[in-house]
């Protein structure tokens, strides 16, 4: 059993990542919020026995008196919403904390750092599958933070010896994640037996089950990886949203009909191909992603189904 410290842990990824630690028989840490009552409900729906820690800054000026943390992830964010333009907050939380975690670190003695950064850090390449090498041309506030933030962190660490990775997932969906986001907004309206409408779907994306994403970040924490370095949380196996949502109406039964492709247009500006190349990641643990969506998708589905 090791003791490991969670940031963000009431959120998608977050509590997803803390259920499978708790799985793995790892005494959980979580840095929620002051006051924030629901992420204490919410990770105390998962298992009574994780600690809650609320109060950032006495956390910081206390490193020692926490156990030394054997691994530390970093999910804590703002500003994924386009419209969030709360400046300060975004440099506060998406930059100075990744900072001060290393502060902490170094003070509390823990093993390696996992920074979460993003996938929307790469922009638009075009046709291509994203490699970790490539420039970085971030385009909203908050992919702009994340690349800062990545930069940033990456290099104060190395100045306190600190080790460190950075992780950037790719199209993560499933158990948790919001009712507006694509595959819970079709299943939703599927089952109340509605139109749904999409866009044409050309969209070529790498959606990537929740549950997978953390098993393969936590292999990637405890493997013999490079510090330091980013690596890209993907499938490698890219669809078009089209085809997608055809999965997903498959998976769970629902008319077709229902579905009505190209009755909203394309964002402005939306990235037509954006996928990741998982080559580097896989030369370090050999993670089994699958080829379908199936498990993802069934997990939405029976969770809604039994809400209504």
């Amino acid at each position: 059993m090791e003791n490991i410290l969670v940031t963000g842990a009431a959120g998608f990824i977050g509590t997803n990542l803390v259920a499978e630690l708790i799985k793995q028989r790892h005494k959980v840490y979580a840095l929620i919020e002051n006051g924030d009552s629901m992420s204490r409900g919410r990770l105390y729906a998962i298992n009574s026995n994780i600690e809650i820690i609320d109060d950032w800054q006495y956390m910081l000026r206390n490193a020692n008196s926490y156990p030394a943390f054997d691994r530390i992830f970093h999910l804590a964010t703002v500003g994924v919403r386009p419209d969030f333009h709360d400046i300060e907050l975004i440099c506060d939380v998406n930059i100075k904390l990744g900072c001060q975690l290393v502060d902490f670190a170094k003070e509390n003695r823990s093993g390696v750092l996992v920074n979460f950064g993003s996938c929307f850090e790469y922009g638009d390449h075009g046709d291509v599958r994203l490699t970790e090498d490539m420039d970085c041309h971030p385009e909203s506030l908050y992919a702009i933070s994340k690349n800062a933030s990545t930069n940033l962190v990456t290099g104060y660490a190395k100045t306190q010896d600190v080790k460190m990775i950075t992780v950037r997932p790719f199209g993560v969906f499933g158990e948790g994640e919001g009712p507006t986001r694509l595959v819970p907004s079709i299943i939703s309206g599927c089952l109340k037996g509605e139109k749904v409408k999409t866009t044409s779907g050309e969209q070529i994306r790498d959606f990537v089950n929740v549950k997978d994403i953390v098993k393969a970040i936590i292999c990637l924490s405890e493997s013999k990886y490079k510090p330091y370095e980013i690596y890209n949380i993907c499938s490698d196996n890219p669809v078009s949203v089209r085809d997608f949502i055809l999965e997903i109406v498959n998976v769970c039964g629902f008319d077709i009909s229902l579905v009505d492709f190209g009755s909203i247009p394309y964002r402005k500006n939306e990235a037509m191909t954006f996928s990741g190349d998982n080559k580097k990641l896989q030369s370090v643990i050999h993670y089994p992603f699958p080829s379908n969506h199936k498990d993802g998708i069934l997990d939405i589905y029976n969770t809604l189904k039994t809400k209504d």
